[in-house]
């Protein structure tokens, strides 16, 4: 995975200039470079599950926005989904494959790594995912699905390396 750092410069009171740069990750794929930045809304979340009987684990739905380059050329503004599972005592997390907008579909294994190298490395460190679980925080009254979403501001590169990845059924 290659880290690519934007930057656009702004006037400072003086007339000085002063780099502002933007954090991005650049994963390349059989079909394309796959560029994903932190900005405030690359990051939403589309649903979230408390446990049931069927289902013993708080989920969050995550969509990530990135821009994919072909032929050195052309771009794509895409969205693409995946899940963040952990069970009840919050100590063993689970990413999962949506079946439809899959972050991981079409991917070889070394571009699935990749992208989970994205998701540990840098995606749960941007401000863009910790703003999307912060506002749900504050949208909602949830108790213990609160819990799940402030331990997902917690989580730390080795929880996702070490994360079984299941693929959708």
């Amino acid at each position: 995975m290659t880290v690519v750092l934007f930057g656009a410069t702004r006037d400072l009171a003086k007339g000085e200039k002063e780099m502002k740069v933007m954090d991005a990750k650049v994963i390349n794929t059989k079909y394309g470079l796959e560029m994903y930045f932190d900005n405030i809304k690359s990051v939403d979340i589309k649903e979230i599950h408390s446990p049931t009987i069927r289902n013993p684990f708080y989920e969050v739905l995550i969509g990530v926005e990135f821009l994919l380059m072909k032929e050195q050329k052309y771009f794509n503004k895409m969205k693409n989904y995946f899940w963040i599972s952990m069970s009840t005592d919050f100590q063993t997390i689970t990413i999962k494959e949506t079946v439809t907008e899959n972050l991981f579909a079409l991917k070889n294994d070394e571009e699935r790594e990749a992208t989970r190298e994205l998701l540990g490395e840098w995606l749960i460190k941007t401000q863009s995912f910790k703003n999307a679980i912060t506002e749900l925080i504050n949208q909602q009254d949830l108790s213990e699905t609160e819990r799940f979403l402030k331990n997902l501001l917690y989580l730390n590169s080795d929880d996702i390396k070490n994360a079984f990845i299941e693929q959708y059924n």
